[in-house]
């Protein structure tokens, strides 16, 4: 990234903070079995079923979630329905489990 991209950038998000205004993140739902929590770490070993909006095949990967407190309900070989965003470019957090 240049230093001129990365100037408008802040400036971008610095003025939609200052107007008040949100930057709408797309959530990507998707379903999968937990294999494995670390408390921890705050993440999540998932065996995920394909996610379309990712162009993502079924596989089993870590995810960090954005909220702790939510793995606490969690429990190995439980069917879950969550949402990722990208946090920043490739890296994507769950955002909410259901």
């Amino acid at each position: 990234m240049t230093k001129m991209t990365r100037y408008a950038l802040i400036l971008a998000l610095a003025l939609s903070a200052a107007s008040g205004m949100a930057v709408a993140q797309t959530t990507h739902p998707a379903t999968g079995v937990v294999k494995q929590i670390d408390t921890a770490k705050g993440t999540v070993t998932l065996a995920h079923d394909p996610i379309k909006s990712l162009k993502w095949p079924a596989m089993t990967m870590d995810f960090r979630v954005r909220d702790k407190a939510s793995l606490a309900t969690l429990k190995p070989d439980q069917k879950i329905e969550f949402e990722l965003i990208e946090e920043k470019k490739g890296s994507y957090v769950i955002s909410r489990i259901k």
